[in-house]
């Protein structure tokens, strides 16, 4: 059994595999850019440390090291994409970095903008509709759980889970097309229909097309 879980690279994983063909949903790299902006002053020593999604303005923030946040774009149509090699592609920071800034700098008049911005510069692997594939292929024994973009590090161990059930219920004969695994989340008490990350579900009209998906 492989899963393959290669991120950016997991197109050519899956192209050495001779299934990268063989799926209704594909998946690209682009190429990402965060920057790290000072933390807007505090409103009091006790005030908590908070993540920003903002649609609208197609931004958002998180805390980082150093009394730092780390900002960027959702992924919006606003910015454009880039694709890129996952082998070669440019980790300096570019101008279009500052455009979620200024839009952000709207919703916080405190935020102070670098003259020159640090911050960091990586690839997420996306899929059609920005959902992620946790799936078997056309070649059997292989896996994919490709197309996390940038958010899905953080369901990380429900997705291992969900992986080993998927991949213990194939194996031992289940027809997943058929009869697709149902997977249980025992904190909360719900059940997924792994139909929703198959690679040959429609394109979900109802996503964001964003890192929010």
């Amino acid at each position: 059994v492989i899963i393959n879980a290669a991120g950016p690279h997991s197109t050519r994983i899956s192209e050495l595999a001779g299934v990268a063909d063989k799926s209704r949903i594909t998946t690209r790299v682009i190429r990402h850019e965060y920057v790290r902006l000072p933390r807007p002053e505090r409103s009091g020593p006790d005030e908590p440390d908070f993540i920003t999604f903002d649609n609208d303005i197609g931004s958002y923030t998180r805390p980082d090291l150093g009394n730092t946040i780390l900002a960027g774009s959702e992924g919006t149509e606003v910015e454009g994409e880039i694709t890129a090699d996952p082998d070669d592609f440019d980790r300096n920071l570019s101008n279009k970095v500052l455009e979620p800034i200024y839009r952000l700098a709207q919703r916080m008049p405190t935020l102070g903008i670098p003259n020159s911005p640090s911050g960091i510069v990586d690839l997420w692997d996306v899929s059609d509709d920005w959902i992620p594939i946790y799936d078997r292929s056309d070649l059997p024994g292989f896996y994919l759980a490709v197309g996390t973009s940038g958010n899905q590090f953080k369901t990380a161990p429900a997705v291992g889970e969900l992986m080993a059930e998927l991949v213990i219920a194939c194996e031992a004969g289940q027809d997943h097309e058929r009869d697709p695994v149902q997977f249980h989340l025992s904190r909360i008490g719900r059940t997924i229909n792994l139909v929703f990350f198959s690679r040959n579900r429609a394109v979900n009209s109802t996503s964001s097309f964003s890192v929010l998906a």
